[in-house]
């Protein structure tokens, strides 16, 4: 296990503990992400669009393909851009993308990279 080396700091003493190693940084990162996709958590997102950021949340299930419940100024944008839009699911093979529900066929749903994710709580 590799500690992680500070310029101009000859023995770290105590602080070693502290600040842990590069094995243990990773291991948090890990823990984060593995974190957001617990069954059940309520997850809020953001994803930006040419006329500006979009805002929902659902419910992580086992299932995948989850709908977006997004916020009314959200939907508003997204109807001007796509006329037909009916809602947005999280992608089903990449969940780090939304993907948006239309009723016409236009060669493929249109799709917008998450911005951002936050768990905010539970089913309880």
């Amino acid at each position: 296990m590799a500690t992680i080396d500070i310029p101009g700091v000859e023995a770290l003493g105590d602080q070693e503990e502290t600040l842990g190693t590069a094995e243990d940084l990773r291991e948090e990162v890990v823990l984060d992400i593995m974190q957001q996709e617990i069954v059940g958590s309520m997850v809020k997102i953001e994803f930006e669009t040419s006329l500006g950021l979009c805002t929902g949340h659902y419910l992580s299930t086992e299932l995948g393909h989850e709908e977006i419940n997004l916020e009314a100024d959200s939907f508003e944008r997204l109807k001007r851009l796509f006329p037909t839009c009916n809602g947005a699911f999280v992608h089903p093979a990449n969940r780090d993308w939304v993907e948006v529900s239309v009723a016409e066929s236009i060669g493929g749903l249109p799709e917008y990279k998450i911005y951002s994710r936050i768990v905010t709580g539970g089913i309880v």
